[in-house]
């Protein structure tokens, strides 16, 4: 099977600035909660939840990392479908998603309250997935508003902001944890109280969703299966581009702070590894919402995507001949800038080549498993390839430029965008 028949979404006028003012707060508090932890305060937890050995014995504590964050991945390759098939399935006053953003808003807060008190990589593992779990439900109806309300013409708008929301939502975060020296124990429950205070505007307001009647969602048996989806021509590809060049976005920054300190040599690698990551969200700022304000101008997607993973790619050859903190940050500055541009125009492409509105949420939470599992698998992949190579960075760092490169050239096969 190559095609299925597309039902047309129900999207009605435009969204207004307010309506797309509350979904960036939301998004914002939800990567603020996911990012901080995974970049910064779970890496340090689950160290110090482990023996600390000798200067190699870094590895250890990526592999430690990164089975914890592969486990997480499974339970949110299956939890995203899962929460998006139900939320296709949701009827009420409240909508069809706003019920199920609620509820992972308070799942993920909860969880993340659990985190503070673990001291074993067990618990912090469980305690983790169950976050990550609040996490897809929030995301699948997140993303599945956007072929719902979201005109064709205003996505890559808003598909700018949800870009720029991460950024805001890593630094604000970081910053909040790094300048303030928090621990574990107040950081992991700080979060948890700006999710819910973020997310509040946007699920409490009537505006944000309308009612869903019962005959709006109605089981559809001949939904199409998970595997029937990825033979549609056009899903298959935009989720083969976005698995590959999330993916090598992530091996490319996710052991930085082991880059800086053990191939740039750095005792103190926290004042660089902040430096880059003011450089990189500062580079998505500039041009996530503008380059998805431009697509949806110029009415194509594909070129931008293509030109986002040449600039990555590129940023990924700087990486491997950097000798200094300065050219590293130079690097990393240009991979935001390609990363921005790359997300304020792939939610908008995801959302055009879905093939069923009525199920525009599992099939939405399938292709968002592209965008949250590889990241969540990186540390584990990279530290991998480290180890092969004899803690050499440079091979990670070329095959992080082969895998972007792979996606954007990928995204040329989808038929239905241009």
């Amino acid at each position: 099977m190559t095609d299925l028949v597309r039902t047309p979404s129900r999207t009605a006028g435009s969204v207004g600035a307010r309506w797309c003012w509350t979904f960036g707060l939301v998004w914002t508090g939800v990567w603020m909660a996911q990012l901080t932890p995974f970049q910064f305060v779970l890496p340090l937890q689950i160290a110090a939840a482990t023996t600390p050995g000798t200067d190699v014995d870094w590895l250890t504590g990526v592999v430690d990392f990164g089975a914890v964050s592969g486990i997480s991945a499974l339970c949110m390759a299956l939890g995203l479908p899962a929460a998006g098939a139900l939320s296709d399935r949701t009827h009420g006053p409240f909508g069809r998603r706003r019920p199920w953003i609620a509820i992972g808003v308070i799942v993920f807060a909860a969880a993340l309250v659990m985190l503070a008190g673990q001291r074993s990589v067990v618990g912090i593992a469980v305690w983790w997935c169950i976050a990550m779990l609040g996490f897809s439900a929030v995301t699948a109806a997140l993303t599945a508003l956007i072929k719902d309300r979201v005109p064709h013409r205003q996505r890559g708008t808003v598909a700018g902001v949800m870009s720029m929301a991460q950024a805001v939502g890593l630094i604000v975060g970081l910053g909040s944890v790094a300048v303030l020296t928090l621990t574990a124990h107040v950081a992991y429950p700080l979060l948890a109280v700006l999710l819910c205070v973020c997310a509040a505007p946007f699920v409490l307001s009537s505006r944000t969703e309308p009612a869903a009647p019962r005959r709006q969602v109605v089981v559809d048996r001949n939904a199409p299966t998970t595997r029937q989806l990825l033979r549609v021509h056009d899903f298959r590809w935009a989720m083969i581009g976005r698995v590959t060049v999330n993916l090598g976005n992530a091996l490319a920054t996710s052991l930085l702070i082991f880059f800086i300190q053990f191939d740039l040599g750095l005792a103190d690698p926290n004042s660089a590894l902040l430096s880059m990551t003011v450089a990189y969200i500062a580079s998505v700022l500039s041009v996530s919402v503008l380059c998805g304000w431009l697509s949806d101008g110029v009415g194509r997607r594909k070129p931008f995507i293509v030109a986002s993973a040449a600039v990555q790619a590129t940023a990924a050859v700087i990486l491997m001949c950097s000798d200094t903190v300065m050219s590293a940050v130079a690097a990393i500055a240009v991979i935001g800038a390609g990363y921005g541009c790359y997300m304020g125009v792939d939610q908008a492409l995801g959302a055009d080549v879905l093939p069923d509105a009525e199920n525009s949420g599992k099939e939405l939470g399938i292709m968002n498993v592209a965008l949250t599992v590889p990241p969540a698998v990186s540390p584990l992949l990279g530290a991998g390839l480290v180890a092969v190579f004899a803690g050499s960075f440079d091979v990670l760092f070329a095959v992080s430029g082969v895998l972007i490169v792979a996606g954007g050239l990928a995204v040329l096969r989808v038929r239905s965008v241009r």
